[in-house]
């Protein structure tokens, strides 16, 4: 987990390595050639929010493949991954007994890895912890398109009609300091307890959070925490006048085909911003692959370009080669440059702009950073590669042995072994 106390960068800093990360983004949305995609790109460098905001509506459906009622599946040698790498990976979650309960990668919008580790199943849905946040995140945005939430410099306090106290800091917070985890709130763990077991037993938890004393001006120190993200749903159901479940529904999840999901939703109608949230791994890879697309979905702009493009800019240092956005991990320091969604016990959502790809992890406690480490290689070119039967075959029997289903292939070699054994049974008879 993220360090406490790390300082802010200014505002002039926010940028990161911003202009790598969109020219991926744009990478996905343009034109292969011509000039409004070199233009578009040459803008990329000077001003990556204004260039994000750019990208042409009528670019978005072409020749994209959009799986809002289920994915297209491809072998990874047609998308360019190298199977035999898929294969060991797997092979060595299993040596290590590496507590992860899913496994998905997403190439050129086709899924070439979709792998489920018993007791965890296909079809079953997985809380996502802290990703959550980043779907909070985006609600935001849409909110701001409806024109139902005003801009995230709007002061907290006066919005939701809260008592600030005596501290003059705290009428200075707004929902961009809570979405960057920089609102300056008292965060600190008590009696052995965190904030997040302090809030929940509390009746009114955005109460809670809102009434916590401010140990750091605002903006100026990241702190990560759960009760900044429960202030922005709070937010969200006074705004929106529903609950931020339910304006996902219709807002977010809806557009995306995501049928099978819930949400944990307080008394005051305030869902768990910061968590909670129960998503398939295969739902999960497509908000990945919303994020991967500027945030389009087809022809309709879900989360607006320019939001997206603000939330995947740094607002705060975490440590070196780490930036925090609005609820996102930036990862300026990584080749290839990538972000995340990123959840406890290692629920994650990583996208790689310039590979064009989206990979998701669920599990039950594990580093994802060590299997992400695994499949780093896999990518080999940006085109198909030559068939690999042999390795594919492989990886489909060892995507079936972890889910405890032996494939045909198995199934097929342990009948051969079978025959075998009975041949020489009964030659020594």
């Amino acid at each position: 987990m993220p360090t406490r106390g790390c300082r802010a960068p200014p505002r002039a800093r926010a940028l990161w390595s911003c202009a790598a990360l969109v020219a991926g983004l744009l990478a996905n949305a343009l034109p292969a050639a011509g000039s409004e995609a070199s233009a578009l790109q040459r803008l990329a460098s000077v001003d990556p929010r204004a260039a994000i905001a750019a990208v042409p509506l009528s670019n978005a459906g072409d020749d994209i493949s959009w799986p809002t009622d289920g994915w297209p599946v491809s072998t990874p040698e047609a998308q360019g991954i190298d199977s035999a790498t898929l294969a060991n990976a797997l092979v060595q979650i299993h040596a290590h007994r590496i507590p992860i309960h899913s496994l998905l990668i997403v190439r050129h919008g086709r899924i070439v890895l979709d792998s489920y580790f018993r007791p965890f199943a296909d079809g079953r849905t997985h809380n996502v912890y802290s990703v959550t946040k980043s779907v909070t995140s985006m609600l935001v945005g849409i909110a701001q398109a409806t024109h139902e939430l005003p801009g995230v410099d709007t002061p907290v306090y006066a919005l939701l009609s809260a008592g600030t106290g005596d501290d003059p800091r705290k009428p200075q917070i707004t929902l961009a300091h809570l979405l960057s985890m920089t609102s300056g709130l008292d965060c600190r763990p008590d009696g052995g307890e965190s904030l997040l077991q302090q809030m929940l037993r509390s009746r009114h938890l955005a109460a809670f959070m809102l009434d916590r004393p401010i140990e750091a001006d605002p903006g100026t120190v990241f702190d990560y925490c759960g009760g900044n993200s429960e202030v922005v749903s709070a937010v969200l159901t006074k705004t929106t006048g529903t609950s931020a479940f339910e304006f996902a529904r219709r807002e977010l999840f809806a557009p995306l085909g995501i049928t099978r999901v819930s949400w944990s939703t307080d008394g005051d109608r305030v869902s768990h911003g910061w968590g909670d949230l129960m998503l398939q791994p295969r739902d999960m890879a497509k908000l990945g692959y919303l994020w991967l697309h500027n945030g389009r979905w087809g022809n309709r702009q879900v989360v607006p370009a320019e939001y997206l493009a603000e939330a995947l800019t740094s607002h705060a240092s975490v440590q070196p080669g780490i930036e925090y956005g609005y609820g996102m991990w930036l990862y300026p320091g990584h080749t290839p440059v990538d972000f995340e969604a990123n959840g406890s016990f290692g629920q994650r959502i990583t996208v790689i702009p310039s590979l064009d790809m989206v990979e998701v992890t669920t599990g039950g406690g594990f580093d994802a950073n060590e299997v992400a480490r695994m499949i780093a290689a896999a990518p080999k070119s940006d085109g198909a590669l030559a068939a690999n039967p042999e390795a594919n075959t492989r990886l489909v029997t060892l995507v079936a042995e972890a889910a405890g289903t032996p494939s045909l292939a198995s199934l097929s070699m342990r009948l051969r072994h079978r025959a075998g054994h009975a041949l020489i049974v009964a030659a020594n008879r």
